[in-house]
């Protein structure tokens, strides 16, 4: 019988030999770091990164805190966005033929460098960051369901059809169950790059955010809570990641084959 619930046997054994991993790759640091003589604020060892987090746990909580909420939004906006796309593109192929190679060519100008202008256009606060969140997100999302759209058997859009459905019948009862694997494949991985969207902009300037600390703490050569900022930011990701991969198991039931 097929487990539902997110800890199945193979993701326990899954994440039990990456936390393993991970404990092995800390020992490693925190024994070999001092050995081979690298000073503390070149690269700290686990232990004191660990220390920083608990001693200025209040402070980078708040900073996280933003960091989590501009990476909320952005993602919600970029997935909107590109889901939005995505049908419109399947729907209307004309639309896909016009509109899809700006896409891509959108893709190929360097975000990090929209950064200080998306500061200067919408200012010191929560917008700039959504703005890049949500431009590091959709693109994903836009590729993903558009691949899952069209992931249907031509036989089943023929009996479709033959049935008298509408595009839009066929969308919601054929194409929408299909791609929704595809979907929350392309929002894992928009998780991560709205997190990433956030700490770029923030590094760009910023008050708030775990970017901030990264960039003050970087040039006072403060590298425990360098990391610290990092671990949390990293920590969201998978935050995110593995709130996604609960909803995925819940709403695509019927495929539960990992």
């Amino acid at each position: 019988m097929p487990h539902y619930g997110i800890f199945s046997n193979s993701l326990l054994r899954r994440y039990l030999t990456a936390s393993c991993a991970l404990l092995l790759i800390l020992g490693l640091l925190q024994w070999g770091l001092p050995a081979a003589g690298i000073p503390s604020y070149l690269l700290p060892t686990p232990w004191q990164v660990g220390e920083s987090l608990i001693e200025r746990r209040s402070e980078l909580l708040q900073h996280a805190w933003f960091t989590a909420l501009a990476a909320c939004l952005g993602l919600a906006l970029g997935s909107i966005t590109g889901l939005a796309l995505a049908i419109s593109f399947v729907l209307l192929r004309l639309l896909e033929d016009a509109f899809y190679p700006w896409v891509l060519v959108s893709q190929a100008i360097p975000a990090a460098a929209l950064a200080p202008l998306f500061t200067i256009w919408f200012g010191d606060g929560l917008a700039p960051r959504v703005a890049m969140a949500a431009l590091f997100a959709f693109f994903p999302v836009l590729v993903s369901a558009a691949r899952g759209l069209r992931q249907v058997a031509p036989e089943e859009v023929a009996l479709m059809r033959a049935w008298g459905a509408s595009g839009w019948a066929m969308l919601w009862h054929l194409r929408w169950p299909a791609a929704l694997p595809s979907i929350f494949a392309g929002l894992r991985v928009a998780a991560a790059l709205a997190v990433v969207g956030v700490i770029v902009s923030e590094l760009s300037g910023s008050g708030r955010g775990l970017g901030f600390v990264i960039s003050v703490a970087s040039y006072r050569l403060h590298m425990d809570r360098v990391f610290a900022a990092v671990a949390l930011a990293a920590g969201l990701s998978l935050l995110l990641h593995g709130l996604l991969l609960y909803a995925e198991r819940r709403i695509v039931f019927w495929r539960q084959n990992e």
